[in-house]
């Protein structure tokens, strides 16, 4: 099920961007420009906005827990063309949405980008609603499948996944329940920085130990690994959130 409500997410992504495109073409072909509506905002404001920007790309770290299913090296492959795959059509969707959003300007609510869309397209409302559906139960499946992974990893295989599933879904229900759902979202974005921050320490600390990594190669991959460590700490100190 999780496989299909994929295929038919990426399927309506392909449709949108298709549509914003010839939407796009058409603009260009106008007189019209691009508005700003950060423009009385200062320099750090504009960094933290952007920051917390970053917090809504969340990872695709699923296939990091599936080690009694596949090996290292098809994980590693996996992990980083969804990496790839997810950063391409981010951007292509920033990049040709700018034109459509400045048709909107003032328009600031959660779910604008489905009214937005019905200037592309008038089927791609109910589309994109469709997408949302089935991003939301394929990355439930996918982020339950990982913390049960994780669970048994962390318990050394004492405690078994299905355990894991039972008391995350229970810990969700109660915070739908008694919590704002965009809170829940800004916190969780938030969440996920702090963890891909300790992801980085752990590299750093990982690096230190092997042998086969020395030199030169040793001192860019820790460096790296900081690098990433002091911005993911500044983003979940400072971002704003957007949406």
């Amino acid at each position: 099920m999780e496989e299909a409500a994929v295929a038919i997410k990426l399927a309506i992504i392909a449709a949108l961007l298709i549509g914003l495109f010839g939407f796009d073409w058409q603009w260009l072909a106008s007189d019209q420009t691009l508005i700003d509506p950060n423009e009385n905002l200062t320099v750090m404001e504009r960094l933290r906005l952007l920051a917390g920007l970053l917090l809504i790309v969340q990872g695709f770290e699923t296939s990091r827990y599936l080690g009694n299913a596949y090996d290292p090296a098809m994980r590693v492959r996996s992990m980083r063309l969804a990496q790839l795959i997810a950063g391409v059509i981010y951007l292509l969707f920033v990049i040709t949405g700018l034109p459509l959003l400045m048709e909107f300007h003032g328009i600031a609510d959660e779910t604008a980008i489905i009214t937005l869309a019905g200037r592309v397209a008038e089927i791609l409302p109910a589309l994109l609603i469709l997408a949302a559906v089935m991003s939301r139960f394929s990355a439930a499946v996918a982020d339950t499948v990982g913390a049960g992974g994780l669970f048994t990893e962390l318990s050394g295989s004492r405690l078994s996944s299905r355990l894991g599933y039972i008391g995350l879904v229970a810990v969700a229900i109660l915070l739908v329940w008694i919590g704002n759902v965009f809170d829940i979202v800004t916190l969780a974005s938030r969440v996920f920085a702090e963890y891909y921050l300790l992801q980085c320490l752990v590299a750093i600390a990982a690096t230190f130990r092997t042998a086969r990594v020395t030199g030169m190669r040793r001192t860019a991959l820790i460096t790296s690994f900081a690098v990433m460590a002091v911005i993911l700490a500044l983003i979940v100190v400072f971002a704003i959130p957007v949406g």
